[in-house]
């Protein structure tokens, strides 16, 4: 009996944020959908959801000195050499990940066909969603953030082109007539900068390799900082099922008219889950078996954290910790891939969302009753492929990036407010794909420039890897 027992403790210990964090989930559902019938006020929902929010809150306010930290450290370690070869394999890895989303999401709607049949009302969602934004000035947009004018306002603004209209009066005819101009100018948002402030980092922690010793304290600098914000960053995950079970239950509570969203949907859910359940618990495994030729179920468990970790918020950027961790301590993949590869294809590779994104503009499509030809599904897939590409690692953004690819093939984009009832499951799911896709892209790229690394070795001292000290500290503090 004791022996079981202590066989018992010692799961749990190992587990016991996996557990707690299913056990939250649990309470979630319950809470949510339990007090749907009470009907409780606003301010009720508020006060249920603020846990959440604050959960959110703490995580948001360590991501910003974990990228930069991370980013600078996994650069400054390599060789300049390796380090070119690695960001190349590293970004074609990400495109090319983000184009087999495109590919699922519409071999599952023809599959499926999720928008056939369905006659829903587009007045009852016009009001849903509205935002006035052409595809060019998105990409013009992200060429722009790639390069920013500012080192500091890079972390709390970002570019962004805005429209202005001014209306003239002029005789036609005898006749005084109004006409609208519309100027376009490039300002900025309030928001964080993530694709500059990567360049950014990548810059300083490029210099800073190619310093050598002279730069030596600069690095060490961004050393303790990811070591702090790493210790931190375990202290708040612990938090994880509280803030789940309140993300999950306030978003059913705020969902109108669940029961008809779900059977309106119900195809679209079940289409996009398979997509989901396909990429992450089939394609996934058999690209890491033939990659390594190892066992994928041992692969699929030690993901397990970091999916749950990114499953709650939902944001892939909240997992990064628990990647490092895991592609340090499970995989042994090299510290100097993971720490730059890690935070980087947390802002770009973006699968799961591709799939979401793809999926829901041919549903959306379809919906408004539109025929769905060859050229207009390739269309739709390049810009799905594009738009997840600059979907920033947030909660429920890749809805701006379906409405830009649906004004792109001018189609109405009334009925997007469906999508936004079911957010808070769909986002969930597909960010736990892009996590696993990130994970498997570590050890694809170091596998692919094992060379560079090995000839890195032997040219330059070895050093103890940056991530064994971090690795160490949330040990520790496990303990």
């Amino acid at each position: 009996m004791n022996i079981k027992s202590s066989k018992c403790y010692k799961f749990l210990s190992r587990n016991g944020l996996i557990v707690s964090v299913l056990v939250g989930v649990a309470v979630g559902f319950a809470l949510g959908f339990g007090l749907r019938g009470v009907g409780p006020s606003d301010d009720a929902i508020t006060w249920i959801g603020l846990p959440g929010e604050i959960y959110m809150r703490l995580l948001k306010m360590l991501l910003l000195p974990l990228v930069v930290a991370t980013i600078i450290t996994g650069t400054a370690s390599m060789d300049p050499k390796s380090n070119g070869r690695i960001s190349a394999v590293s970004f074609c890895y990400i495109l090319v990940s983000v184009a087999i989303g495109a590919i699922i999401a519409i071999i599952l709607f023809f599959v499926f066909q999720p928008g056939k049949g369905v006659e829903i009302a587009a007045a009852d969602y016009s009001n849903s969603v509205q935002r006035n934004i052409r595809t060019s000035d998105m990409f013009a947009d992200m060429i722009r953030n790639f390069f920013p004018e500012n080192i500091v306002t890079v972390c709390f603004q970002k570019s962004q082109t805005k429209y202005s209209a001014s209306t003239r009066v002029v005789l036609v005819n005898g006749t005084n007539s109004s006409i609208t101009d519309e100027h376009k100018f490039v300002s900025s948002t309030s928001s964080l900068n993530i694709l500059g402030l990567i360049v950014a980092c990548l810059f300083f922690g490029i210099t800073a390799s190619n310093l050598g010793e002279r730069a030596e304290l600069f690095i060490k600098f961004f050393e303790v900082i990811s070591i702090m914000v790493m210790y931190i960053m375990n202290w708040v995950i612990w938090l994880t099922p509280i803030g789940v079970a309140s993300l999950i239950a306030t978003g059913i509570l705020k969902a109108s008219d669940i029961e008809t969203v779900f059977s309106s949907l119900g195809i679209f859910v079940l289409a996009h889950s398979l997509g989901i359940v396909f990429h992450q618990l089939v394609l996934i495994p058999v690209t890491y078996f033939i990659t390594t030729r190892k066992n994928p179920l041992t692969f699929m468990g030690f993901c397990l954290r970091p999916c749950l970790s990114v499953f709650g918020p939902p944001s892939t950027a909240v997992g990064i910790p628990d990647m490092l961790k895991t592609l340090g301590e499970n995989l042994h993949v090299d510290s100097r891939v993971s720490n730059f590869f890690v935070p980087v294809a947390a802002s770009l590779a973006r699968c799961g969302s591709c799939i979401f994104i793809c999926l829901s503009s041919l549903f959306l499509t379809q919906l408004e009753g539109m025929s769905i030809d060859a050229s207009k599904v390739v269309i739709i897939g390049l810009l799905s492929t594009a738009g997840a590409l600059a979907v920033p690692p947030v909660p429920s953004a890749s809805i701006v990036s379906i409405l830009v690819v649906l004004t792109s093939v001018d189609i109405e984009v009334s009925n997007v407010g469906l999508l936004i009832a079911l957010e808070w499951y769909n986002d969930r799911i597909r960010t736990t794909s892009n996590a696993t896709t990130i994970i498997l892209g570590a050890l694809i790229v170091e596998k692919l420039c094992r060379s560079s690394l090995q000839v890195a070795e032997d040219q330059i001292p070895k050093e103890k890897p940056i991530y064994e000290s971090e690795v160490r500290v949330l040990v520790e503090s496990e303990k």
